[in-house]
């Protein structure tokens, strides 16, 4: 829900930490904010705070409210060292999303018992206003052409499909 407010209201990065700053948080929660001038931002949001730090990276942990997180983070801290040491080869966008979304390759977890499962993979591309997403793991991705959108144009896509190895419900997920 808070993801759609932020496309819906936010033009920039700076008006969606301003947006996170002032809404209430039940949970915690990392929002990775990207816009057509190509500042990425990543926002910690919690119940008891919001800090910004400027990257294109984060897993399942905080890096600035360290106070807010759960206990076994060594596989997040291992997931995000391996996209580190991987954005530094300056990869293709298929090779990025093969990095996040095939279950071979480090970063795609499978903890889903642990909260700490991957659900989704999505990657941006702000001027051509298009994004790429998946469900669950070894996934191509749907490409969704925001342009249409912003002019009011209904985004015609079928269901989404992917699996997901848990017999844990996942919120809106049959």
């Amino acid at each position: 829900m808070i993801g759609r407010m932020i496309l819906e209201t936010c033009a920039s990065v700076d008006d969606a930490i301003q947006l996170l700053k002032e809404l209430p948080h039940r949970g915690s929660f990392s929002y990775v904010v990207l816009d057509r001038n190509e500042k990425t931002y990543v926002i910690e949001a919690s119940p008891r705070g919001v800090l910004v730090r400027q990257s294109h990276v984060c897993t399942n942990h905080f890096e600035l409210l360290q106070h807010e997180n759960r206990h076994h983070l060594d596989d997040s801290r291992r997931r995000m060292q391996t996209i580190d040491r991987e954005s530094h080869k300056h990869l293709s966008a298929q090779d990025a999303f093969r990095l996040l979304n095939d279950k071979n390759r480090g970063v795609f977890s499978g903890l889903y018992k642990s909260w700490a499962g991957t659900i989704h993979t999505s990657a941006y591309f702000p001027k051509d206003l298009k994004a790429w997403f998946a469900l669950g793991g070894d996934q191509e991705p749907i490409e969704f052409n925001f342009a249409g959108w912003l002019k009011g144009e209904d985004i015609a896509a079928e269901p989404i499909h992917g699996e997901l190895d848990t017999k844990m419900g996942i919120a809106n997920m049959d």
